[in-house]
C-alpha cells in the first residue's frame, strides 16, 4: 500500500491518486503560513512596546521576512529540481521553526529582522518545493484545479494566522504567541516525516539547471503586473473607503478575501475545462474592472462589489500561471520556474503600496486606476509568448 501511494501521483490523477502526499503538504504550508500570519499580526505592536521602535523599523520587521521568502523560491526550486522536493520541504519546516524560536530571544530590531529574514526563508523554501512536488506529478488534466486548491493552504494560513495570534496574545502574551510559531511548523516537519521521498528528475542533456528559467519569465512578468492590483488593495482600500466616507470599511477587506477565496475554490476547475489563457484573459479583466470601479465609484453597494470582482479576478492568476508554468517548463527545472514565478507575484505585491503612495493624494483614487492598467498590461507577455510559440509551426 505505502507502494503505491508514492507512485500514484502519476496516473489519472483521481482523489486517492493524490491523497496522502498531497493533504499531507497542504497541511504543512497551513501551518507554516498560520505561523508567519501570527507574527505579522502582533510584531508592529511588539517593536514598538518592546524594542522602542520607530514606524519605519516595524515596517522592515514585517516585510522583511516577505522579501527573504521572494529571494528564496527560484533558489528553493533550484535545489528541489536537483534533490527532489522531500528534503527541501522538510529544511522549510525546520528552518520556519528557527525563525520562531528566533523571535523568542530577539532582543532588538536588528535581532528581530533576523529572525524575521529565517522565518521568510523556511516557509518560501517550504511552499515553492511542496507545490513543485504537488503539481509534477499531478494528472496534466486536473493541474488548474490543484494549483489553485493547493494555494489556498496559504491563504488560509495566512487569514487565520492574525487571528490565532491576536486570540494567543490576549491570552497568554507575546511569548507565546513565538512559542507557537516555533512549534507549528515542527508539526508541518513531522506530518511530512512518513511523506513519500521522491528521487530527482534527471538532469537536462547539457547538465545545467537555471535558477531563473525561460518557462517562468513571460508568466512572471504577467503575475508581476496583476499582482500590482493585490497590493494596492491591501494599502489603499480602507483609505479609499474613508476619503469617500463610506460605512463599513472595517469590512472592506473581508469581502476581498473572502472573494478571494470563494471565486479561487470554485474557479480552479474551470482551468482546466476551458483552457489557463482563456481563464487568465477573463480573470484580467475582472480584477481590471473591479479596480478602475474603485477608482470610479461613490457609494458603498458599488465600492463592495467593485472589491468582490477584484478579488475574484486577482484570486485566478496563480492556478491559471502555474498551469502554464508547469505545461512548459521542463521537469529539471519545473519547481525554480514556478518559485520564479511566485516570487513575481510577491514583487508585485510588495510595489503596489509604495508606487500606489506616490500617487495616492487625499482620495487614494489614482493608484487603483494604475492598478487597473497594470492588470491589462500582465495580458501582453502572454501574448508576446504566444506569437513566439506559433511562429516555429507556421514557419514548417
Amino acid at each position: 500500500m505505502k507502494q503505491t501511494t508514492n507512485r500514484s501521483t502519476g496516473n489519472a490523477g483521481g482523489t486517492a491518486a493524490v491523497a496522502f502526499p498531497y493533504w499531507a503538504l497542504w497541511a504543512a504550508c497551513f501551518l507554516g503560513y498560520t505561523a508567519i500570519g501570527m507574527t505579522i499580526q502582533v510584531i508592529p505592536t511588539y517593536a514598538r512596546e518592546h524594542m522602542a521602535a520607530n514606524a519605519i523599523e516595524a515596517g522592515l520587521a514585517v516585510t522583511i521576512g516577505s522579501l527573504a521568502s521572494m529571494v528564496i523560491r527560484p533558489i528553493a526550486g533550484r535545489l528541489a529540481d536537483q534533490r527532489g522536493g522531500r528534503p527541501v520541504v522538510m529544511m522549510g519546516s525546520i528552518l520556519g521553526s528557527i525563525g520562531g524560536l528566533a523571535h523568542l530571544v530577539a532582543t532588538n530590531i536588528p535581532t528581530l529582522v533576523v529572525a524575521r529574514v529565517i522565518l521568510g526563508l523556511g516557509e518560501g523554501a517550504l511552499y515553492t518545493a511542496a507545490i513543485g512536488w504537488v503539481l509534477s506529478n499531478a494528472d496534466p488534466a486536473r493541474r488548474g484545479k490543484i494549483a489553485g486548491h493547493f494555494g489556498l493552504s496559504m491563504w488560509t494560513g495566512l487569514a487565520g494566522g492574525p487571528i490565532l495570534g491576536a486570540a494567543i496574545l490576549a491570552l497568554r502574551g507575546y511569548t507565546a504567541v513565538w512559542v507557537v510559531a516555533c512549534v507549528l511548523p515542527v508539526v508541518a516537519w513531522l506530518l511530512l516525516l512518513r511523506s513519500p521521498r521522491t528521487p530527482a528528475p534527471p538532469p537536462s542533456q547539457d547538465g545545467r539547471r537555471a535558477i531563473f528559467p525561460r518557462a517562468a519569465w513571460a508568466p512572471g512578468a504577467s503575475m508581476a503586473f496583476a499582482s500590482f492590483g493585490y497590493g494596492v488593495i491591501a494599502a489603499f482600500l480602507v483609505p479609499r473607503f474613508l476619503a469617500l466616507h463610506l460605512p463599513g470599511q472595517e469590512f472592506a477587506l473581508a469581502v476581498f478575501g473572502i472573494t478571494f477565496m470563494l471565486a479561487r475554490f470554485l474557479g480552479s476547475p474551470v482551468v482546466d475545462r476551458l483552457g489557463a489563457p482563456t481563464v487568465l484573459i477573463l480573470a484580467v479583466i475582472v480584477e481590471a474592472v473591479g479596480l478602475f470601479g474603485l477608482f470610479a465609484v461613490t457609494d458603498v453597494w458599488s465600492a463592495f462589489i467593485c472589491t468582490g470582482l477584484a478579488g475574484a479576478g486577482a484570486s485566478m492568476l496563480y492556478p491559471c500561471l502555474a498551469s502554464l508554468v508547469t505545461e512548459t517548463a521542463s521537469s529539471h527545472e519545473r519547481t525554480a520556474a514556478l518559485g520564479l514565478m511566485t516570487s513575481a507575484w510577491d514583487l508585485g505585491l510588495a510595489l503596489g503600496g509604495p508606487v500606489g503612495g506616490v500617487v495616492a493624494g487625499a482620495t487614494s483614487a489614482p493608484p487603483f486606476a494604475i492598478a487597473a492598467v497594470a492588470a491589462l498590461v500582465a495580458i501582453v507577455p502572454l501574448v508576446a509568448r504566444s506569437k513566439r510559440v506559433l511562429a516555429p509551426s507556421r514557419r514548417g
